[in-house]
């Protein structure tokens, strides 16, 4: 796989999840995630954001010199944020604003807390625990509003410094 195909597989994989932001950031401003049904919507779209925006760091450090190969290592990362963000170094999460990565474990739910090198720590939910949330006995605690909306925002901080990383890696 040449320099120019994984520049281009990183547009692709942030694209996508700031399509999803951007629905967050909209339907946000518009209304509150006070109810259940709309919350766990919006949790699945802020997972799947980042596990995307973590992928495309990886991309960008991995040794893949293969399409398929690169397919390959990613899906094998399944949907963990901790399997992901063991593939990178301090120094790689770093550049990206990203501290540290810690795994989350509270009334019954698995998810993960991001501290951001802005001091801020966000709360994203493991996306098969969020989907499968009904086989528990238990109900996940809403996130304040605000929460997300930060949240959002920060993750597009983060696609920001790997949107500017590019044009050093990729000189053409």
């Amino acid at each position: 796989m040449e320099n120019f195909d994984k520049k281009e597989i990183v547009d692709r994989m942030l694209s996508r999840a700031e399509t999803g932001l951007y629905f967050l950031e909209d339907f946000l401003f518009r209304h509150s995630a006070k109810d259940a049904v709309y919350f766990r919507s919006i949790l699945i779209i802020l997972s799947y954001s980042f596990e995307l925006v973590l992928k495309a760091k990886v991309v960008l450090v991995s040794k893949s010199i293969i399409k398929d190969e690169l397919e390959r290592e990613l899906k094998k990362l399944n949907h963990n944020i901790i399997n992901v963000s063991n593939k990178l170094t301090k120094e790689d999460l770093n550049s990206i604003g990203i501290e540290k990565i810690d795994i989350r474990n509270t009334n019954d739910f698995v998810g993960y807390i991001i501290k951001t090198s802005s001091g801020k720590e966000l709360s994203i939910e493991d996306f098969i625990d969020v989907r499968y949330d009904f086989m528990k006995n238990s109900r996940r605690d809403l996130q304040e509003y605000e929460k997300v909306k930060e949240c959002v925002s920060e993750i597009l901080n983060i696609i920001k410094k790997i949107k500017d990383l590019l044009p050093k890696l990729f000189k053409n």
